[in-house]
């Protein structure tokens, strides 16, 4: 059998969610989930591959396999890691923009004092509120409101714990064809506290389009306030959210880190 070439990989990690990160060709979806596993591959909840841009004057296309080998079309803090690796790689400040499954997505650069990388912003586009749907799991009806940012969430208002994410999450992913994002919020005076399930990832330390889907909801149901960011705290760490009053535009703003580089030869 010949020898598998090394794979140059960078791992990322935006408030612990973390990916490998690689430039192209597309790789297999089998390969990905085993890059994934955190057992016996790198351990990520994604790969994102750095392709070439499909529009004029964007940096670059962003490919991303979820940890289950299945494509997820945006990922908030995902596409904050790649940014932060383009702007690295490249010296960059200020604006650029990725192409997305989603369509172009616009990040802006910060940096601090030092000139190190402090934050990224994304524009996330518009959000769509697609009303409300009431799912059934075990006994309980549970009502969510369900938020499209490219990919699909349910957001309910309910207990924002992992434990309460782990036992409904599943059930509730499972019965929305092609899966959803499955976000539990309370609004409270200081923000937003969110747990969210991820299809295709389960339990992650965040997820960047979730909070996006949870400070969009709060603010249709008027529990936020539009027009000025709110916090949204996550396990790993807080991302902060703008909502435009008629939801046509969502700014999402956060860190992304670099963890470390290697190659492997893992088929």
């Amino acid at each position: 059998m010949p020898a598998v070439p090394l794979l140059r990989f960078v791992k990322y990690q935006a408030i612990g969610n973390d990916f490998v990160v690689v430039d192209g060709p597309l790789m297999t979806a089998a390969r990905a989930v085993r890059l994934c596993d955190r057992h016996r591959g790198l351990g990520a909840d994604g790969v994102l591959t750095i392709l070439r841009p499909r529009t004029p004057g964007s940096a670059a296309t962003l490919h991303i396999f979820n940890a289950d080998g299945s494509i997820a079309r945006m990922c908030g803090n995902g596409i904050r890691c790649v940014a932060r690796h383009l702007a690295d790689a490249g010296n960059l400040s200020g604006d650029l923009t990725i192409d997305t499954d989603a369509g172009p997505r616009t990040c802006t650069i910060h940096r601090g004092s030092g000139g190190q990388v402090d934050s990224v912003s994304v524009e996330m586009g518009p959000a769509r509120v697609e009303g409300e749907q009431v799912f059934t799991v075990g006994e309980e009806k549970l009502r969510a409101v369900r938020v499209n940012l490219g990919n699909p969430h349910a957001v309910l208002f309910d207990e924002p714990t992992r434990a309460r994410a782990a036992e409904i999450g599943p059930a509730i992913e499972r019965q929305v064809p092609g899966g959803v994002n499955v976000g539990f919020a309370r609004p409270g005076p200081g923000g937003l506290d969110l747990v969210v399930w991820e299809r295709g990832c389960g339990l992650t330390e965040a997820c960047g389009t979730g909070a996006c889907a949870a400070a969009v909801a709060s603010v249709h149901a008027g529990t936020s306030p539009s027009g000025t960011p709110i916090e949204v705290r996550l396990p790993g760490g807080a991302l902060t959210i703008t909502v435009s009053a008629d939801l046509t535009r969502v700014t999402m703003r956060g860190p992304a880190e670099r963890v470390y580089s290697g190659e492997t030869g893992l088929p």
